[in-house]
């Protein structure tokens, strides 16, 4: 029998990275832990609105935080975050890359 709360935790981890800024996110987290501000800064994005997605991903474990002081460091939770995102992103760039064909030969 399959495990049934095992496919809610997977449709939850999916629903958390739905939103393009996660995705840039977790692009920038690729590189190691960052704070907030950095995070900020690399996404020209508002801080309310930056904290408000690590919010989000830090309850469905895709980020993780390290206090230091008054900063708070992010990182990804798991090396699976990236193998993920990496294979969604190839698939989206195939697809483009697919979509531009089926323009130009129109």
């Amino acid at each position: 029998m399959r495990n049934k709360q095992l496919y809610q935790i997977h449709a939850d981890v999916c629903r958390t990275l739905t939103h393009p800024i996660r995705l840039e996110i977790i692009d920038c987290l690729r590189e190691g832990e960052k704070s907030v501000t950095q995070l900020v800064a690399q996404l020209d994005a508002p801080q309310g609105t930056v904290s408000r997605h690590l919010s989000v991903m830090r309850v469905k474990g895709v980020v993780l935080t390290r206090r230091e002081g008054t900063t708070i460091y992010y990182r990804l939770g798991s090396p699976y975050v990236l193998t993920a995102y990496d294979a969604m992103h190839q698939f989206a760039m195939e697809h483009l890359t697919a979509q531009s064909g089926l323009l130009t030969a129109a």
